[in-house]
């Protein structure tokens, strides 16, 4: 199980990007929750928008949003139950140190609850919709007056659904004359959720991401910290260490989204393997839904849809077509990223190779759990009209002038030219 040379062999074809990652490792020294990547909880911005965060005589009038659904369960069965029968073999061969031991017990009670919820909305997931609501509402009240109409539009999965009724029912509490329209439908996931696949790059970019999992995930330590014989007895029963440790670490972060249970599972690895797997796992997220060199066309081509749907329900509301206050969209990280990515907001669409990526664009705050896009535009008197770009609830930064208020028709004609 431990193929030295074949390690060293795959470490020097990716040897420039082995060197230390300081920002990206700061990051996530700071909370080791962000080494999650897409399985990070949301964090609640520092700060929050009130009347004075607005271009003079100017009022809010519509907001256009996507969101990827709130916290979940992990979706995966085998990495529950799978990853739960590995351990529990081991401990009936008498393989298990204490920290495995410790290490199973946790798994046990992390699978029992999962059992029925694989990839469902967790509680936390209801939380983060209804407070970035609470805090849309409370920073722009007047757009959600007695009376004004909501569109909603989610994914058909469940998870998508149950965040747009919690985020709607967030609103409603503030303002119970809301007049809520809902949709989750084929029809809205074309729109929503459009996908053409990866363009036939799949074998190559699964190629490419396996020699960056053996590379960059040391596993030696790891195995001998939870297996008395370093995993011999696995030899046969998985298709590598790495992948076992990978799967381990996606438990550990995907845990915070089930933060009502107060199990943390880093104890099983340390700093460095921690900031290892983060780096493989923001290198896997790029290649899979990000503006990659080579394989991200396809992703942006995706995202056009999108992206015109914004432009376009916003056209109708501003030449009086459409009679809407808010346009709310729930969606995925995978329709998310691209989207971003092709508006170019800021530390979102960097175009690198997938090896490269460490220290140019980071999963973890690119698309956490409910990761949001928020246009609020703004109107004066005389019909002219600004809009305020958000990400994350923080203030995008996108490569034209204007920022924080971008005139309206420099953004539109800015985001066409994206089409």
């Amino acid at each position: 199980m431990r193929n030295f040379i074949s390690f060293l062999i795959v470490v020097s074809a990716f040897l420039p990007v082995a060197l230390t990652a300081q920002n990206s490792r700061e990051y996530i020294s700071k909370d080791v929750a962000r080494s999650a990547g897409f399985y990070h909880s949301y964090e609640t911005p520092q700060k929050s928008f009130s009347k004075a965060d607005r271009p003079k005589g100017y009022k809010p009038f519509y907001i256009s949003h996507y969101s990827r659904h709130g916290s979940r369960w992990h979706a995966s069965e085998a990495r529950y139950f799978g990853t739960l029968r590995f351990f529990e073999e081991a401990d009936s061969l008498g393989v298990l140190t204490s920290t495995g031991k410790r290490f199973l017990d946790d798994l046990r009670i992390i699978a029992a609850d999962a059992e029925g919820h694989l990839g469902d909305l967790s509680p936390r997931g209801v939380r983060e919709h209804k407070g970035i609501a609470d805090r849309m509402y409370r920073a722009y009240p007047e757009v959600f007056h007695k009376g004004a109409a909501v569109d909603s539009r989610s994914s058909v999965y469940v998870r998508c659904v149950l965040s747009m009724a919690a985020f709607n029912e967030s609103l409603k509490e503030h303002e119970p004359g809301l007049q809520m329209t809902r949709e989750s439908s084929k029809k809205a996931m074309e729109v929503l959720c459009h996908s053409t696949g990866n363009a036939g790059y799949g074998k190559e970019l699964n190629n490419l991401t396996d020699s960056l999992r053996k590379a960059w995930i040391p596993t030696d330590a790891f195995m001998d910290r939870l297996f008395t014989d370093g995993g011999v007895h696995l030899e046969g029963r998985i298709r590598d260490e790495e992948s076992l440790m990978y799967d381990c670490f996606e438990l550990a972060g995907v845990m915070q989204c089930c933060d009502y249970l107060g199990i943390d599972l880093y104890y099983i690895f340390n700093e460095d393997e921690i900031y290892a797997l983060w780096r493989y796992l923001n290198a896997y997220a790029y290649s899979l839904f990000g503006p990659a060199v080579k394989y991200g066309d396809s992703h942006l081509n995706d995202a056009k849809v999108l992206l015109k749907d914004f432009i376009d329900n916003a056209d109708a509301v501003i030449a009086g077509k459409k009679n809407i206050a808010a346009s709310l969209r729930f969606g995925h990280d995978a329709n998310i990223i691209p989207l971003v990515s092709l508006m170019e907001i800021q530390s979102s669409s960097a175009r690198v190779e997938v090896k490269d990526v460490t220290e140019h664009w980071n999963i973890s705050a690119v698309s956490p759990m409910a990761a949001n896009l928020q246009l609020i535009f703004f109107r004066n008197r005389k019909g002219k009209v600004k809009v305020r770009v958000l990400y994350n609830e923080e203030d995008a930064g996108l490569p034209i002038e204007g920022a924080p208020y971008y005139d309206w028709d420099i953004l539109r004609a800015y985001l066409v030219s994206k089409l």
